[in-house]
């Protein structure tokens, strides 16, 4: 979460909701928001589309029927959560779904077919419209938040690119040029900047020398060697030093292409190159056809072509130690791992893959590796299916610190805005042991005393309408311990959603080749779920417990989780106290063997 520039704006209680629409906007477009804060990857409409192909490849025996059902329950559970979808519907959503077991698939299908036509996207999109348009004018955050976020999904999946509506968001907002932004009524001229119109493009790439012994192979794939650029193309060269030929290289063009945005565009014209590469590989092995990020892209409805720079890929968008700190944590590491044997050999082999997933920008082959990783992390069972024992393996892990990591990136949020004003707040939280900044963020929103504290924040806060939001809605759930379980049951209903979302994908990219268009946000996930276990992993080898093998790494964690667990069935008020292990989190790589003991400070 980033409070950005806002010199162009107005500020008076009418742009209230306009503003905080923009700065909600802005989170979920930032490659580094939380994942809980980002959009999902399907919504209804989505859903429906999913349960529908799982279907086709139930018909077609590419896939066991029980994948079916979860999928189900994900919509309806979607459906009955979404304002937007339960508005387009003509009945309830029970009666487009039959989860009874005797239930024929033809049935399911017609019925799902029905209901893909009733959540249609761009019906969808323009009801998402239609509240973002009435929620801003009338300053209800919470139903901004709904129809922003689901409004992001729509449109990633229906194809316009994250870049470009982070672009548009970054330039209508918090530009240093243009109107002032003073009326809430300006949400309507956003949202039209928003609608997705297919647009005719023609991508230029510098591409080396290599793909000349190949240019007769070059129409199938819409692409062009250029000898001389176009005028357009020529004029936006000279203000775009990386796109230069240097010796042993060459323009191309790739099109016409349909796409949504400069950006999609790109990302499909880079496609098309890295699938003629590839292709020339299997026959050439000593080097590959390569190209510059940077590309020039001409747009049908447009006077002048754009230059655009291929997005940071999925894997290189997590929160990172600066390379000072992560060299003394990998040094700590080496020092004190105890993990031996053939556990230390698994660990290193996905320390190994994690590697290549880093080092390839080839999205489906990230996510294979990626699920490899975790196959080979995760001790193995009989009995049983796969995704199951990998489910009740990986849940401990990332759930017990599902509440921490909430606190910690709002402190961090807290601190990035303005760290002297939330250092005098938080110094003045009582009744905190020890000088964690996190644990007094928790006893900050949880601890119902604490109330007069948590109104000075929200004053203090001002125009930061966003990081308010979040501290208040933080605040709702933290004060009640059924909300907290409530939360944390929720939660944990999402990531086994996932899980088995990216499990499907694997099976479907390697037995079918299909890729779903979702599949950036998997690798996030993927490659998130698989940081925690790793980190977690290295805590329990370590310090304390000094696990000697992945067994007992996982059976010590569902251990923890289940402490963890009595300890949340056994809340029944918050205080520091009693809410601490929410947040607990003890030394990842101490090492107990060399360090001599010290009391505790009380």
């Amino acid at each position: 979460m980033r409070f950005k520039n806002i010199s162009r704006w107005k500020i008076t209680d009418e742009v209230h909701g306009l503003l905080f629409f923009a700065q909600r906007l802005d989170e979920l477009l930032w490659d580094f928001t939380l994942d809980t804060h980002k959009p999902m990857s399907l919504n209804a409409p989505f859903l429906c589309e999913e349960a529908l192909e799982i279907v086709s490849n139930i018909e077609k025996n590419l896939i066991e029927p029980a994948n079916l059902k979860p999928v189900l329950e994900e919509l309806i559970w979607s459906v009955q959560r979404d304002s937007i979808a339960k508005k387009l519907l003509d009945l309830p959503i029970e009666k487009y779904i039959d989860m009874s077991d005797d239930s024929k698939l033809a049935e399911r299908k017609t019925k799902l077919s029905a209901l893909r036509r009733t959540l249609d996207p761009h019906r969808y999109l323009h009801s998402c419209f239609d509240e973002l348009s009435s929620s801003v004018k009338e300053c209800e955050k919470k139903r901004i938040d709904h129809a922003a976020r689901t409004m992001v999904t729509t449109l990633i999946n229906i194809g316009v690119s994250k870049q470009s509506l982070l672009a548009r968001t970054s330039d209508f907002f918090f530009g240093s040029t243009g109107n002032s932004l003073e009326r809430a009524e300006q949400v309507d001229d956003f949202l039209k900047l928003l609608y997705p119109f297919l647009h005719q493009c023609t991508v230029y790439f510098v591409v080396n020398d290599l793909i000349k012994t190949v240019e007769e192979s070059l129409t199938a794939f819409r692409i062009e060697i250029v000898d001389e650029l176009p005028a357009g193309i020529l004029s936006l060269q000279q203000q775009t030093p990386d796109f230069v030929a240097g010796s042993g290289e060459c323009y191309v063009s790739v099109g016409p292409l349909k796409a949504h945005d400069p950006y999609s565009a790109q990302e499909e014209g880079a496609n098309r190159l890295d699938m003629l590469s590839d292709l020339f590989t299997v026959f050439y092995h000593q080097k590959k056809i390569t190209w510059k990020e940077v590309a020039l892209v001409e747009q049908c409805c447009t006077d002048s072509p754009v230059a655009t720079k291929l997005s940071k890929g999925p894997m290189r968008k997590p929160f990172d130690l600066r390379p000072e700190k992560a060299s003394k944590e990998l040094n700590r590491l080496l020092r004190n791992l105890s993990i031996r044997g053939s556990s230390r050999d698994r660990f290193n082999r996905v320390a190994d893959l994690h590697g290549i997933c880093v080092a390839s920008d080839v999205i489906d082959n990230q996510l294979v590796t990626l699920w490899t990783s975790l196959e080979t992390l995760i001790p193995s069972t009989t009995g049983g299916s796969k995704i199951v024992n990998i489910l009740d393996a990986t849940t401990p892990f990332l759930m017990e610190s599902y509440i921490r990591r909430l606190v910690q990136r709002f402190t961090h949020d807290l601190i990035s805005w303005n760290r002297w004003a939330a250092k005098r707040i938080l110094d003045k939280v009582p009744d905190v042991a020890g000088p964690s900044t996190v644990h007094r963020a928790l006893a900050l929103l949880s601890v119902q005393s604490n109330l007069e504290l948590r109104k000075r924040l929200y004053a203090e806060l001002r125009d930061f309408h966003l990081l308010r939001y979040r501290a208040f809605q933080l605040s709702e759930t933290l004060c009640s311990p059924e909300k907290i379980r409530s939360q944390m049951a929720l939660h944990e209903a999402k990531v086994q959603w996932q899980i088995r979302r990216i499990y499907r994908t694997r099976n479907l990219l390697v037995h079918s080749g299909m890729r779903p268009t979702y599949i950036h946000t998997l690798v996030e996930n993927a490659h998130d779920y698989l940081d925690q276990m790793l980190f977690a992993v290295m805590k329990l080898s370590c310090g304390e417990y000094r696990a000697a093998t992945l067994e007992e790494v996982f059976e010590l964690a569902k251990v923890r989780y289940k402490k963890f667990q009595q300890q949340l069935a056994e809340l029944s008020i918050v205080t520091p106290a009693s809410a601490a292990f929410l947040c607990n989190e003890f030394d990842s790589l101490a090492d107990f063997t060399d360090e001599s003991w010290e009391p505790r400070k009380s």
